[in-house]
């Protein structure tokens, strides 16, 4: 059996794909639970790239690289193909309604199917397209399959502290990753090659899965504003931006992608976000490395891909989805662009496919990409005018459509972006000309160990400081040995790494950028070019303190830091309840931990409240309110809700969640809790209509 697999041909190839899809369309049509959603989710996140990538017969290269391929083309064709259906409403009313997606899906599908068979039918071998390799000769693969205890670590663990506040496995894990990474680097040789990938996609994976199964429902800021544009277009399956005129409610990584996997896996839409995501968002750090190890040998592009794991902003990137999906996006068009394997053609394509993709799915992704790539893109044109006194247009039939594309959709669809970045940039120009008050930048004062009010903080600093330091020491050492680095990882990269520096001390030390898009958002998505940077600048540490073969040791110590810091394990140490995951206290908790009951109550509050009447509530309240009135959705909008004020209320309802009601504490900001006895002259006339121990409702 398994010799007849091993020789199958495109026609066997081709019945195998049009099966898997009819398969799982009877599932989808009978509706089977579990089911259902496991093989959809499966077809349609590998299926699509599958068939993409055979059309451009990129069958060859190697696995890893196109089992990236194949889910970041997937998610492109999902969500091109909900836009492309969405257009033919009125003509179809309910355009991404389960009828209108499967049929079509299938159709384009079959009929991609077909061409990708014409094009592979005399030289396909199903080997190319399942090209790992499975000898183990004389490794240990033990090392690899234990990495798969993490996510089975984090989904049970998180259970157990959604239901009994029992952090013990959630905190077994955090602990088990570090000795792990440091037994398998203390291996070597001794380990398969497919170790360091596959453990990198098993950490990524584990650690988005504590973050988006952390409680039965979302945690974040960003997220319950992207929940709700997405219930919008669920609500008629079609998306409108006249529906909500915001600049989330362009973004069709949270409108119409999740509206497709809603439909076609019938899951629960908060596990669209907390879980779906966090599958899908496990294949940047295999990104980082494939584009890491083509410069650094294996276990230092692992290393350098922990770097990026490690930073909070990635463990909390399910928070901020359109910024997760555009990642993928952006990290595979760098990918595209930095292989010179591949053809030009199908590199060029591809690469339009991913940026155009990026652009739709996060507004300020996109800005940084284009500022990371175009440069790099230009420098063929300067090379010619400056160095060979000529003009040659290299680049320019992927720059002209990019372009062309991106204006059209600023100005056709997604005005309000556009007005928002141009609100950014007056804002940010006011500041540089003294013309706005501005704010502090705690982000300066914290790397300076300004303003912190604990050693776990100090610690923190520290730690973070070690890392820039050592990015630093890389970036000097390239320029120091420019000649040798031009050689080794080419001008291509090396513009990359200094722009991202550029960019970086940009948003930290600019006013108002730094408080519109954060630092830390930033230092997430530049490090595909950083990462093998603060690798190098190990290297030279060892070095300059006459020990070369520290610089592993160095990259651990300065990465397990890293680690402990960001999952807030040091303030773990101190008796500070700080994690929002393992901790059943602490800000972070009280603030982004919901519970059924909060909903439950807000549930009651749309269905007896008075229509109409305003709703006062703290800064996290709207993210209650909401799901509270998502059967009703558009009773509500979030930028509606009224917060606390200085006045007394004299008509409406006050809504207290868990916090408010049972820890007495008020969030004015995100920043200031605050004690509810402050507010007390709120409550004088008003009773409490409603109370279930966990939510109150005051009128």
């Amino acid at each position: 059996m398994f010799e007849r697999i091993k020789n199958f041909k495109a026609k066997e190839w081709l019945i195998i794909i049009i099966s898997t899809l009819l398969l799982t369309d009877l599932i989808v049509i009978l509706n089977i639970p579990i089911l259902r959603e496991i093989s959809t989710f499966l077809c349609f996140t590998f299926i699509p790239g599958m068939i993409i990538l055979q059309i451009f017969k990129l069958n060859k290269i190697e696995f890893i690289k196109k089992f990236v391929l194949w889910v970041g083309l997937s998610v492109t064709f999902l969500m091109f193909g909900g836009l492309f259906l969405n257009s033919l409403y009125p003509l179809i009313l309910a355009p991404l309604s389960l009828g209108p997606v499967l049929v079509s899906f299938n159709i384009i599908l079959i009929l991609l199917a077909f061409w990708a068979y014409k094009r592979n039918k005399d030289d396909f071998h199903i080997k190319d397209v399942f090209n790992f390799k499975v000898n183990i000769e004389d490794k240990l693969i033990s090392p690899l399959i234990f990495s798969l205890l993490f996510p089975f670590m984090a989904v049970f663990g998180t259970y157990l502290m959604n239901a009994w506040q029992n952090n013990i496995i959630l905190l077994g894990m955090l602990f088990l990753i570090p000795a792990y990474i440091v037994v398998i680097i203390y291996l070597g040789d001794r380990i398969h090659d497919a170790t360091y990938p596959f453990s990198l996609w098993m950490i990524g994976m584990s650690l988005l899965l504590m973050h988006g199964l952390t409680s039965y429902h979302l945690i974040g800021r960003d997220i319950h504003g992207e929940f709700y544009c997405f219930q919008l277009t669920l609500s008629d399956f079609h998306w409108s931006i006249s529906k909500y005129y915001n600049n989330f409610n362009t973004c069709l990584s949270i409108v119409i992608l999740p509206t497709v996997y809603k439909v076609l896996t019938n899951m629960k839409s908060e596990y669209i976000f907390k879980l779906l995501f966090g599958l899908i968002g496990s294949i940047i750090p295999l990104i980082i490395y494939l584009v890491t190890k083509k410069y650094i040998a294996n276990k230092y592009a692992f290393l350098a891909s922990l770097l990026f794991i490690f930073q909070m902003f990635f463990m909390e990137i399910l928070g901020c989805t359109r910024q997760e999906i555009a990642i993928i996006f952006s990290f595979l068009a760098i990918l595209i662009l930095l292989d010179s394997k591949l053809d030009k053609l199908s590199a060029k394509i591809l690469f339009l496919i991913f940026m155009l993709s990026s652009l739709l799915s996060h507004y300020a992704t996109i800005y940084v990409s284009f500022a990371l790539i175009l440069p790099i893109l230009f420098i063929p044109f300067f090379k010619s005018l400056f160095i060979e006194r000529k003009i040659i247009f290299k680049n320019f039939d992927v720059i002209i459509p990019l372009f062309v594309f991106t204006f059209l959709w600023y100005n056709f669809v997604a005005q309000v972006q556009l007005a928002v970045t141009s609100n950014v940039i007056a804002l940010t120009a006011g500041g540089l000309t003294g013309t706005t008050t501005g704010t502090k930048n705690d982000a300066i004062l914290a790397v300076l160990g300004i303003g912190l009010n604990s050693t776990p903080e100090m610690i923190s600093a520290i730690v973070h400081d070690a890392i820039f330091a050592t990015i630093g020491i890389g970036l000097i050492t390239l320029l120091w040995r420019y000649r040798f680095y031009k050689k080794k990882i080419g001008i291509e990269y090396m513009v990359g790494g200094f722009i991202s520096a550029v960019l970086l001390v940009s948003f930290v030390v600019i006013p108002n950028i730094s408080q519109e898009y954060g630092p830390p958002r930033l230092f997430l998505q530049v490090l595909i070019f950083l990462a093998p940077i603060f690798v190098i600048g190990a290297k030279s540490i060892a070095k300059i303190i006459k020990k070369p073969k520290w610089d592993v040791k160095i990259l651990l110590v300065l990465l397990i830091s890293l680690f402990l810091c960001t999952t807030h394990l040091q303030y773990h140490f101190f008796g500070i309840p700080s994690s929002t995951y393992y901790d059943n206290s602490g800000k972070a908790r009280d603030e982004y931990y919901i519970y059924d009951q909060e909903i439950v109550a807000a549930e009651w509050l749309n269905k007896y409240g008075l229509k109409d009447s305003k709703i006062y509530t703290d800064i996290i309240g709207p993210y209650r309110l909401m799901y509270g009135y998502n059967q009703n959705i558009r009773n509500i909008k979030i930028n509606s809700t009224f917060y606390w004020r200085k006045i007394p209320i004299q008509s409406g309802y006050i809504y207290l969640g868990y916090v408010n009601a049972k820890k007495r504490i008020v969030f004015k900001s995100f920043e200031t809790p605050m004690d509810i006895e402050k507010f007390l002259y709120l409550f004088v006339g008003k009773n409490r209509v409603y109370d279930n121990d966990y939510a109150e409702i005051w009128r």
